[in-house]
C-alpha cells in the first residue's frame, strides 16, 4: 500500500479562474457572477480554519475510490498537512485568498478539494513512475508481445490478426475484402483496392491499416491522417537512405497500440506514443525511438506537458534499465510530430516565441519535407549525432 503525505517533491498547480463562480447578494436577490482570473498565490494560513477538514477528507476518500486508486492509504490528518504544507499554487479569485463574505467560504472549500485531488493524482503517478522505472528491465520482442499478439484468440494460427467490421449491406466489399485475404502477396504489397491500407517493408507487421472516412471500422484501429503521412515519409526517406546515409543502419517500426497492449507512459494519464522506432547499427547498439504524431492546438505550455517532456527523462531511464538487463548499448529516445503546421502553432505555444529549431531542441518536429526543413532528416540526424557523442 502507499501513504499519501506532504512531499517536497510533489508540486501542484490549480488554475479555477475559468470554472469557478460564486454566488453574490444583491438587491435582486442571489445572482451568479463568474470569478475573473486573478492572484497565483497558496491559501493564507488564517484561511485555513474556516476549511471544513473532514468534508475535505471525505471529498478526496471518494475521489480516490472513483480514481480506482485502491492501494492508496489516506489519512484523516493528511488534507490538510499537504495544503499546509504548501506545495501547490493556485490561481483564483482574490476574494478566495482573503474571505470576506460567507458566500466566498464555499469558493474556498473547492480551492482546497480541487488542490487536493490533483496533489492525489501527482503523488501517486510519481511514486508509481518510480516504482515501474526501478523495476523496467529490456525483453526480446517476440510473437506473446501484445503488440504483436491483438486478437489472436479470434484465429487459428498464432499471429495477430485485424478484426474489420462493413456494414451488412456492402455484402460486394466483404467479398473483396475475403478474396484478399486469401492473396497475402497482394494484400502485403499492394494498396488499391477495398481494403485502405500501407505497406512498408520496415514495419514489424504488414499491413498498416487506413482510416478512410466510416465505411469500413477495425480493432486495432486505422492510422489516422497524421500517423499515415508519417509512415509514408519515412518510407520515402527509408528508401532514398538505406544506401547512402542509413547504409549501415537496420530500422524496424511498430505500431504501438493502446492500453493493456502496448509500451505506455504515465499510466494515469494514459500515454501511449503511436510508433516505437528501431534504429540498429552493431557498433552503436540500438536506439529505441518513441513517436507520437498528433495535432497541437491544445497543447499544454511544454514545462506542463509530460508527453512533450518525456525525452527528457529516457536517456536517463535507459542507462539504469541496461543495467539491470545487461544491455548498456540500448538508447531510448522520444519525439513529439505535429500535426499541426508550425504557422498555425507558435503563437499560442507557449510563450509564442519559438521557431522551428526551438521545436527541433525539444523534439517537436513538425511534417514538413522540403530544401530548407525535413522533419525525417532531423529525427534521424538527432538520432545519429547522439550515438557519437
Amino acid at each position: 500500500h502507499l501513504m499519501l503525505e506532504a512531499d517536497e517533491s510533489v508540486r501542484v498547480h490549480v488554475d479555477m479562474s475559468v470554472k469557478v463562480y460564486a454566488m453574490e447578494s444583491s438587491a435582486q436577490g442571489l445572482q451568479t457572477a463568474q470569478v475573473r482570473a486573478g492572484e497565483r498565490s497558496v491559501i493564507p494560513p488564517e484561511s485555513l480554519s474556516l476549511v471544513d477538514w473532514e468534508q475535505a477528507y471525505l471529498d478526496l476518500l471518494a475521489y480516490k475510490e472513483r480514481k480506482g486508486l485502491s492501494n492508496l492509504v489516506i489519512r484523516p490528518e493528511t488534507p490538510r498537512q499537504i495544503i499546509e504544507h504548501g506545495n501547490y499554487t493556485l490561481t483564483a479569485d482574490e476574494a478566495v485568498f482573503t474571505l470576506r463574505s460567507f458566500a466566498t467560504r464555499g469558493l474556498l472549500q473547492e480551492a482546497v478539494t480541487a488542490t487536493l485531488r490533483k496533489y492525489a493524482d501527482a503523488f501517486y503517478r510519481m511514486r508509481r513512475e518510480r516504482w515501474e522505472s526501478e523495476n523496467l528491465v529490456y525483453r526480446p520482442l517476440d510473437l506473446d508481445d501484445p503488440n504483436l499478439a491483438f486478437n489472436r484468440p479470434s484465429v487459428q494460427e498464432k499471429k495477430a490478426a485485424y478484426a474489420v467490421r462493413v456494414p451488412r449491406a456492402k455484402s460486394q466489399i466483404v467479398q473483396a475484402i475475403e478474396k484478399l485475404c486469401q492473396d497475402m502477396k497482394t494484400l502485403c504489397e499492394g494498396e488499391n483496392d477495398n481494403l485502405p491500407r500501407i505497406n512498408f517493408d520496415r514495419s514489424v507487421y504488414l499491413p498498416l491499416l487506413l482510416k478512410r472516412g466510416q465505411l469500413l471500422t477495425s480493432d486495432p484501429p486505422p492510422l489516422e491522417e497524421s500517423e499515415e503521412r508519417f509512415i509514408r515519409d519515412l518510407k520515402t526517406y527509408w528508401e532514398a537512405e538505406k544506401d547512402r546515409s542509413l547504409a549501415s543502419k537496420e530500422i524496424f517500426l511498430l505500431r504501438n497500440l493502446s492500453r493493456g497492449r502496448g509500451v505506455g507512459f504515465f499510466e494515469e494519464s494514459g500515454f501511449y506514443p503511436d510508433f516505437i522506432l528501431w534504429i540498429t547499427e552493431k557498433e552503436q547498439g540500438q536506439r529505441i525511438v518513441f513517436i507520437e504524431p498528433h495535432g497541437m492546438l491544445h497543447a499544454k505550455a511544454y514545462i506542463h506537458d509530460e508527453k512533450a517532456r518525456l525525452h527528457e527523462r529516457l536517456p536517463e531511464l535507459a542507462k539504469e534499465i541496461g543495467q539491470r538487463s545487461g544491455h548498456p548499448n540500448i538508447r531510448l529516445d522520444s519525439y513529439i510530430i505535429s500535426a499541426t503546421p508550425y504557422d498555425d502553432l507558435y503563437k499560442r505555444y507557449d510563450d509564442g516565441k519559438w521557431d522551428r529549431n526551438g521545436f527541433a531542441e525539444k523534439h517537436i518536429l513538425f511534417q514538413e519535407r522540403n530544401d530548407r526543413y525535413d522533419y525525417i532528416a532531423r529525427l534521424f540526424a538527432g538520432q545519429l549525432t547522439s550515438a557519437s557523442t
